[in-house]
């Protein structure tokens, strides 16, 4: 019985595992046979282009925030399948909501309208950009040791006020001017320690937290760079003393005179904001010296006296006590002139020095002059002005064609000031330039006639659009004398040419003499110009031009200028070509100036 029992169980096994094989063996042939069927189920790829709706979001800057930015709308077209347009559509839908966030749209809605051809299969995205969140609350805290004016004043300026809708850059531009308030005065270790804004129900909650820091004062000065010119030569240029409170504006104030003096090419000022040295920090100034002495040699051609040649020698440590010597020739076609000029380095009290001689000839409009002086000039500079104090002998010789030889001597004392108000010094394009300039002379003290000399000058441009403007200009003079005999030509006045009535020569506009002209008593001009920038450096302009010179105010009669010009941008300003139509005469005359320098 046992031999039995052992027998069934053997069959018992063998018929099992034959069941599993068969099992498996189904399996399989199952598994391949589905393959095959999903082999043959292959989705169809179809061109498909996205295109924003006409007119959802209705939003002129909304529509142009995602033409800009949705990524979709800026590349080519792809061959897609049913399976990969939703996933990309889910994909649209979150760098909606992304971009739409930004402006302070939290809830759109973004539907594809779908357009099909044969060839190609369009989705059109519409968005409906549902409520905007507005400003809710807004908290800002403070720790450190910030005063409570300067806290009181941050709040004051704050840039998103309560009602005003939620942009998620105008959140960002807000932290950081608050943030400057503080670095820029006594607290440039101030750092943003929290900051929320917390989006429920379109209303916004800010909340920003600012720590100030220490109180910061100045300690002492490291300078690198210095090779050339001494040490004390920094300090003429009123570096922040030691125990002073810090202030950003204060450095950089320091760093612009730097820069604008004649010895530096590169300055930077700066510290490490570390609170362990908030008693004293340091600061560092690092300079790129100039070349100490330098030759110059030019060429160029104007309308106003022809063409022209330059020769020049610079010499900054002149005497190696850092004066500027600077000295020029220059020959032209209708002027020849060489200077030397020694500028003082600036004194400890802000004023800056110079002296010089000047010889110079010209013949121009049929008057011919001969000049030579020597004077000495102090200029003081406070921010956006300038105040000028002057003294210098002239000794003139001049003729008219040849003839009416007279001799011209004077001791002159002059004062000017400049006020300068624009956003650019070299290519301004809003604002104002004012200058006024009084000088005169005894005929007791070394000169040939008494006179007083009054000049105004008035530039104002005023911007159009984005790169467009205005230019206006005026200027008035006049000279308190019972006659111009014995007066200088430099301090009478001419009219005509270049930055005068454009159309008429180069100071042909004055008093007739011997078929020549000689400067007058009283001047006016004005103009007004209007450029237009086609590209990023050229530009057109049209401009109106009028003004005279005579010897009474009764006796002018004001010569016009009207014309067209090219302008092209350059560091140093533009360079301006422009054809002017003399209107008294119909005449047209071009007036530029180009020069070179190798």
């Amino acid at each position: 019985m046992n031999w039995l029992f052992a027998v069934v169980l053997v069959f018992f096994f063998m018929d099992l595992a034959h069941g599993q094989q068969q099992d498996v063996s189904s399996d399989v042939n199952g598994d391949a046979n589905s393959n095959v069927v999903q082999e043959n189920v292959v989705q169809e790829t179809v061109l498909t282009h996205y295109a924003l709706a006409p007119n959802l979001p209705d939003d002129a800057q909304l529509r142009s925030l995602l033409l800009r930015y949705l990524s979709v709308l800026n590349q080519a077209d792809d061959a897609l399948t049913e399976s990969e347009r939703s996933l990309r559509q889910f994909a649209i839908q979150r760098e909606v909501s992304n971009l739409m966030a930004t402006e302070g749209y939290f809830s759109p809605q973004v539907s594809f309208t779908p357009q099909s051809t044969k060839a190609l299969h369009t989705e059109v995205i519409q968005v409906q950009t549902g409520a905007r969140t507005d400003i809710h609350s807004v908290n800002i805290t403070f720790s450190g040791v910030a005063p409570t004016e300067l806290q009181q004043t941050i709040r004051t300026a704050w840039r998103m006020p309560v009602g005003q809708p939620f942009r998620d850059d105008d959140w960002s531009q807000a932290k950081n001017q608050a943030l400057e308030n503080l670095t820029e005065a006594r607290y440039p270790a101030a750092k943003i320690s929290h900051s929320e804004a917390k989006i429920q129900d379109q209303y916004a909650d800010l909340s920003l937290e600012l720590d100030s820091g220490p109180a910061f004062f100045i300690g002492d000065m490291k300078v690198d760079g210095l090779s050339k010119y001494p040490y004390w030569l920094v300090e003429r240029y009123h570096p922040p003393t030691k125990g002073e409170p810090y202030s950003r504006d204060r450095l950089l104030k320091f760093q612009r005179e730097m820069q604008n003096s004649p010895y530096f090419s590169s300055v930077t000022v700066g510290i490490d904001p570390d609170p362990a040295v908030a008693t004293a920090v340091p600061f560092d100034v690092v300079v790129k010296e100039r070349p100490a002495r330098d030759f110059g040699l030019g060429a160029g051609i104007s309308s106003n006296t022809g063409a022209r040649g330059e020769l020049s020698y610079r010499d900054r440590d002149f005497t190696g006590r850092a004066f500027d010597l600077r000295s020029v020739l220059r020959i032209e076609q209708l002027r020849q002139i060489g200077y030397v000029d020694i500028y003082l380095p600036p004194r400890t009290s802000g004023y800056l020095d110079s002296f010089g001689v000047l010889f110079d000839r010209t013949n121009i409009s049929g008057l011919q002059t001969t000049t030579s002086s020597f004077g000495a000039k102090r200029v003081i500079v406070e921010d956006q002005t300038e105040r000028r104090f002057g003294l210098s002998f002239i000794n003139e010789k001049k003729s008219v064609n040849g003839e009416d030889n007279a001799d011209a001597r004077a001791l002159v004392g002059s004062v000017g000031w400049t006020w300068r108000a624009v956003d650019n010094s070299f290519a301004p394009r809003n604002g104002s330039i004012t200058q006024a300039d009084i000088s005169g002379a005894d005929r007791g003290l070394l000169s040939d006639q008494r006179f007083l000399r009054l000049y105004g000058k008035y530039q104002y441009w005023l911007p159009v659009r984005k790169r467009d403007g205005f230019i206006f200009r005026a200027e008035l003079g006049d000279v308190l004398s019972t006659t111009s005999t014995g007066i200088p030509e430099d301090y009478l006045f001419r009219a005509g040419g270049t930055s005068s009535v454009r159309g008429y020569a180069y100071q042909s506009i004055g008093i007739a003499q011997n078929n020549g002209v000689v400067g007058a008593r009283v001047l006016a001009t004005a103009s007004v110009e209007y450029v237009h920038w086609v590209g990023e450096n050229w530009g057109v302009a049209g401009f109106f031009d009028a003004g005279d010179a005579a010897d009474r105010i009764q006796d002018l009669r004001l010569k016009q200028g009207i014309g067209l010009g090219g302008r092209y941008k350059t560091p140093a300003g533009p360079i301006a070509l422009d054809l002017g139509f003399n209107r008294e005469t119909g005449q047209a005359r071009l007036d530029f100036s180009i020069g070179i320098a190798f």
